[in-house]
């Protein structure tokens, strides 16, 4: 197993063939990023939307909380070892760390 560690604010290149640790890390990145309602044909996919308009660190614990939910439930083959809340971008959005043993 490797441990890989995700930013969500850091997109990776897309690599539309990937295949084992990088199509895993993908499909997580995607899984932090996206939140519930966005994808048309998965209206589930993705992290509650309840976080919007809490407070920070209210916020912060709740979307931490959906990233191990998330991905236990959408990428099996990634096991989450810790989740880092890094603050927020000048956009306001909440940024975290993933760090996942695939």
């Amino acid at each position: 197993m490797m441990l890989v560690r995700i930013n969500s604010a850091s997109p990776p290149e897309i690599d539309w063939g990937a295949s084992g640790v990088t199509e895993i890390a993908q499909n997580v990145f995607t899984l932090i990023n996206t939140l519930q309602y966005e994808v048309a044909y998965d209206r589930t996919l993705g992290i509650k939307r309840d976080f919007v308009d809490m407070p920070e660190q209210e916020a912060a614990a709740f979307v931490t909380a959906q990233i191990y939910s998330v991905i236990d439930e959408r990428e099996p083959r990634a096991t989450v070892q810790e989740v880092n809340y890094l603050g927020m971008d000048e956009d306001g959005t909440l940024v975290f760390e993933v760090v996942v043993d695939i």
